[in-house]
């Protein structure tokens, strides 16, 4: 007996196989050939048999299977149709908790109520946007300026030749150097005020455009080169006098700048700077060496206080080789815990640090000689903070007077005094800057100046006759925003009146009943929806024989009922009837909706599941109401705290109950869910675990009636091999 052979079609998954089951005598074998047919990839298998008994065992073993399926497409429908009324049941939540959340909520606040708006008798010089705290009342406003941000528009740039003439047809980019607008050589100082905030930049003639601009932007404004219009543009970076700019040269060659960039401006706030450092030589001299003296003092003072704490935190290692330093010197000073730093006499305090430097000096010296090349990045890290607080000391001792035993000496009031060279030094940097500022005020004043400076102004206004400032052109005065655009013409008033928000109030009730009616419409409409008995969701095999829109139309009829007589729907809307019903008590009295003007439309009036909407009279968008009297309006307008305190007091009772509705329940449903999500999404899973049992059984029962018709084949064709054995033997 040999054993299979295998060929394999050109189809997908089609496999044949020849098994031999006989020899004949004369050497040729039999054999019998099986097909197999991977339908759904290769664990799927749809075999075809029959071949010795004739039979069609395929068809007879799947209406044996079709039979025991029922159970399988029953438990998929059912989850299908759970599936089905949990997005309905998610939908409709989300309405019911956007309620809730939105309209609902706001309702039920008495500070939803206060609402005040703002009317403006000329809306061209003034808007008005009314907060929460404003009054009603009419009041009058006068504009006298708007706020504006300082500017300043540079003249156009002109490139210029060797000779100081300018080059016809020629462009400035942001590369060009202030050289080739005509500046010579030399640096020039130039500064950007802001108020009390100086910012100094230096220029010479190998500055470009582009970088002047950079670092006008980091020095605090707003700058720009305009390639098409060929100029540069300044400008403060918010409106107002406090915001404003100067830009000063504050040399010659810094005019001399300004001038090339075409941004020299001669005003009064630039050459009152210029007299001011002329003009305040000796004062600010003075004001100099005395602050100088007060930080030579303090630095010297704190740098003193600061040594024993660098002692004690310093590397024990180097602790032990300042001590053998020390030691070897020939002093009886050593450190460690049980130092008095208080009884250290200066003389002390100079051999400890005489031995910082003999410790950090042969450190040095190791990592030159090549003994330890890290020794003096090690004494760095060690000693440094010692070495620099030290080099504080000295630098403020050397700029103070010394007695003959080289203590500080002190005025009559017990203050340092400053050695003649530094206030010499410090009179001399004034000179400087006096002198410089008479060059500058004398290249200003020689001409040449092409900026046009707009200065910052505060915006002037005058409410009720009193004046108010502001550096911005949006002024909050008791509760009103005013926001300004134009000044008033001489000799007008605009007259602001603010009163209550009467169409506030009613447009916040109406939104609340226009999204109640929708959810309680919807829940009517699907609990009321039309039986869908006799209809199921449809099998993958059913959809296979509909068209799309059949399948759809299908579907659809399940999904609107699906909802239908629901009893958490019932239970739920019901609940939010009552309480709209019920009506509150306000001042003794019982009250209704009704007795706002909002009612239900009579039965036979309303359209179907609209029978529990609300309408308002008088309502413009109401075609059914909008004819009555306007009966909410008028009461918010006579009667608002009635209005108030029944409102409030009926969303609170519907927030609630809704809120009471939501409610966690453990197992069944979530927080801020009405209805059973848990529940259901268990139910659901539950289904996926039976269908896939369901189904592997289904396979198996499957598996079982081939393997019965095969075992039948087998034998027959054991039958005709043995009567076609006997046929051979007898010369047939």
């Amino acid at each position: 007996m040999g054993g299979n052979r295998l060929t394999y079609d050109r189809k997908p998954f089609l496999i044949r196989s020849w098994t031999e089951v006989s020899t004949g005598a004369n050497g040729n074998g039999r054999f019998r050939m099986e097909t197999e047919y991977r339908k759904d990839g290769w664990n799927m298998p749809m075999r075809l048999s029959g071949l010795m008994s004739g039979m069609d065992t395929e068809s007879i073993i799947q209406q044996l299977v079709e039979a025991k399926k029922t159970k399988v497409t029953k438990a998929v429908k059912a989850q299908k149709t759970l599936k089905y009324k949990q997005d309905a049941w998610k939908d409709l939540n989300k309405q019911i908790v956007n309620l809730y959340n939105k309209s609902l909520t706001s309702l039920r606040y008495q500070s939803s109520y206060i609402k005040k708006t703002t009317k403006v008798s000329n809306s061209s010089v003034v808007s008005v946007i009314t907060g929460e705290n404003a009054m009603n009342s009419v009041q009058s406003l006068k504009v006298e300026k708007l706020a504006k941000s300082g500017y300043l528009a540079g003249g156009k740039l002109e490139l210029k030749d060797e000779n100081g003439n300018v080059v016809e047809d020629g462009t400035v980019t942001g590369s060009t150097k202030l050289s080739e607008l005509g500046l010579g050589a030399g640096s020039g100082s130039i500064q950007v005020r802001i108020g009390n905030e100086v910012a100094s930049l230096q220029i010479d003639e190998n500055s470009t455009v582009d970088a002047f601009v950079s670092a006008l932007r980091t020095a605090g404004v707003n700058a720009n080169f305009d390639a098409t219009n060929q100029r540069l543009y300044v400008s403060a970076k918010a409106s107002g006098e406090k915001n404003d700019f100067e830009l000063l040269g504050m040399d010659g060659q810094g005019v001399k700048a300004l001038k090339a960039l075409q941004l020299s401006y001669s005003s009064s706030a630039v050459t009152n700077k210029y007299d001011e450092i002329i003009n305040n030589q000796v004062s600010t001299t003075e004001a100099r060496q005395k602050s100088r003296l007060e930080n030579l003092t303090s630095v010297w003072k704190s740098a003193r206080e600061n040594r024993q704490g660098i002692l004690e935190k310093m590397d024990p290692e180097y602790i032990k080789k300042v001590n053998q330093a020390l030691q070897d010197a020939g002093k009886s000073i050593q450190l460690d815990e049980n130092t008095d730093y208080d009884n250290l006499t200066e003389a002390d305090w100079e051999a400890i640090n005489d031995a910082v430097e003999t410790v950090f000096d042969k450190a040095s010296a190791d990592t030159i000689s090549g003994a330890d090349p890290d020794a003096l990045e090690a004494a760095k890290a060690a000693l440094g903070t010692w070495m620099g607080n030290q080099m504080n000391i000295e630098s403020a001792e050397g700029q103070l007077e010394k007695n003959a035993d080289g203590t500080l000496k002190t005025d009559s009031e017990g203050k340092f005094i400053l050695t003649q060279q530094t206030k010499d030094e410090i009179a001399a940097e004034v000179q400087k800057e006096v002198d410089d500022a008479k060059a500058a005020k004398a290249e200003l004043a020689a001409g040449g100046n092409s900026g046009q400076k707009t200065a910052g102004e505060d915006a002037l206004i005058y409410l009720n006759g009193v004046e108010y400032k502001s550096d911005k052109n949006t002024l909050e005065i008791n509760g009103l925003t005013l926001t300004l655009s134009a000044t008033t013409a001489p000799g007008e008033e605009v007259t602001i009146t603010t009163e209550d928000d009467t169409n506030g109030i009613y447009d916040m009730i109406k939104n609340f009943f226009k999204e109640y009616n929708t959810l309680i419409n919807q829940m009517d409409k699907l609990y009321n929806a039309d039986s869908s008995k006799g209809y199921e969701p449809l099998t993958d095999e059913e959809k296979d024989a509909m068209s799309d829109s059949a399948i759809e139309e299908w579907e659809n009829k399940i999904k609107d009922s699906i909802l239908r007589k629901d009893s958490v729907l019932s239970t739920v809307s019901g609940a939010m009837k009552q309480i709209m019903l019920e009506g509150v008590e306000v001042n003794g009295k019982q009250m209704y909706l009704s007795n706002f003007g909002i009612n239900t439309l009579n039965y036979f009036i309303s359209a179907d599941n609209e029978k529990n909407a609300y309408h308002i009279d008088g309502d413009p968008d109401d075609e059914n109401t909008s004819g009555n009297a306007d009966k909410l309006k008028s009461m918010i307008a006579n009667d608002p705290d009635t209005v108030v305190s029944f409102f409030t007091q009926l969303s609170q009772k519907l927030s609630d109950k809704m809120f009471d509705l939501m409610k966690s329940k453990e197992g069944y449903s979530s927080a801020m869910t009405v209805y059973d999500d848990k529940k259901m999404q268990t139910d659901y899973d539950d289904y996926t675990a039976k269908i896939k049992e369901l189904e592997k059984k289904l396979a198996d029962y499957e598996d079982k009636w081939y393997a019965k018709f095969a075992a039948m084949e087998t034998a027959l064709a054991k039958m005709q091999n043995n009567a076609s054995a006997v046929t051979s033997l007898l010369g047939g």
